[in-house]
């Protein structure tokens, strides 16, 4: 069984324009790093590349607007015992 004292709930505060800006911009740059350094490479490379281009930007992204911009896109509000 599982302490009571280890189970914890929070509120979180997700800013979705901030979100989808976000994700977009990390799309946009994607496509653009695809189209400039994988050319005549077969599908899976490119599906493997924008996953891995558009991953890291969107999590570059959220890492500078909230440490840098102080404008959070993901935020805990609070964090309470559930009992």
């Amino acid at each position: 069984m599982t302490e009571q004292g280890f189970r914890y709930a929070g509120w979180l505060l997700l800013d979705l324009r901030l979100t989808g800006a976000l994700t977009l911009f990390s799309a946009a740059l994607a496509v653009l790093v695809l189209s400039l350094w994988f050319r005549g490479r077969r599908w899976d490379e490119y599906v493997v590349g924008f996953v891995a281009v558009f991953s890291l930007s969107l999590i570059g992204g959220v890492v500078l607007t909230n440490a840098i911009g102080h404008f959070p896109a993901l935020s805990v509000e609070s964090f309470f015992p559930v009992r």
